[in-house]
């Protein structure tokens, strides 16, 4: 008896005919570059703000609805090939891929609506750090936020981290920038101790790797 078309194997159907995440008019993706290679799945993120994954066996595509970091980022949580974890926020790659940035000044991104589950490019503006503080007097939602310095996003805790995983050399300042939700420019700025010149880091406290720190990074989602 010939088999029909239907009893094919799922993954054979795939792979001939692979679902797709069905566009929104007007809506572009771009691929994510963790900085190292994934597991089974590529991923794509839109102008949107929405999130995919891509098959790379059968081609097939599946929403995501990506990871809420505390203080409500959104952010594409992966672990890697090699075991270390991946980490994009949304909002920023987002602002990097699809939204204009007039100068170098603005290294800040703001939500216009104060929503930052709204990752949709028209909702985000590229920002100079005095556009930020009047952005932040102006926010409905001010109560219960962490007390913070000057220098805008990062707690001191985080610096810290940040400024071990730059001493050491081991991980690219680009990707370390990415996965605490600053721009390069500002991770260069702390290693060279332009900004958060305070706060130091004890050379025999090197009991952590570069993976370990990272994740813990994504597991607090404290940068905002």
């Amino acid at each position: 008896m010939q088999k029909s078309k239907s009893d094919k194997p799922k993954s054979d159907r795939w792979a001939a005919n692979p679902e797709k995440v069905k566009p929104f008019w007007n809506e572009k993706w771009a691929p994510v570059d963790f900085g190292r290679e994934t597991k089974t799945c590529d991923y794509e993120i839109s102008s949107f703000g929405r999130i995919k994954s891509v098959d790379k066996l059968t081609g097939r595509e599946r929403l995501l609805k990506g990871a809420k970091a505390r203080g409500g980022l959104i952010m594409l949580n992966q672990k890697l090939r090699d075991g270390s974890t991946g980490i994009v926020y949304i909002h920023r790659f987002v602002a990097e891929n699809f939204v204009e940035r007039e100068s170098e000044d603005q290294e800040y991104i703001l939500h216009k609506d104060y929503d930052k589950g709204n990752n949709n490019w028209t909702n985000l503006v590229w920002a100079t750090e005095e556009d930020w503080k009047v952005y932040q007097k102006k926010s409905p939602i001010q109560r219960g936020r962490p007390s913070r310095t000057k220098n805008y996003k990062l707690t001191e805790t985080q610096v810290r981290m940040m400024k071990k995983l730059l001493k050491r050399g081991k991980t690219k300042r680009k990707i370390i920038a990415k996965q605490f939700g600053v721009s390069e420019n500002c991770a260069y700025k702390i290693e060279k101790g332009i900004r958060w010149s305070h706060v130091t880091i004890d050379d025999d406290d090197d009991n952590m790797t570069d993976e370990q720190i990272l994740a813990q990074v994504a597991e607090q989602g404290k940068n905002s």
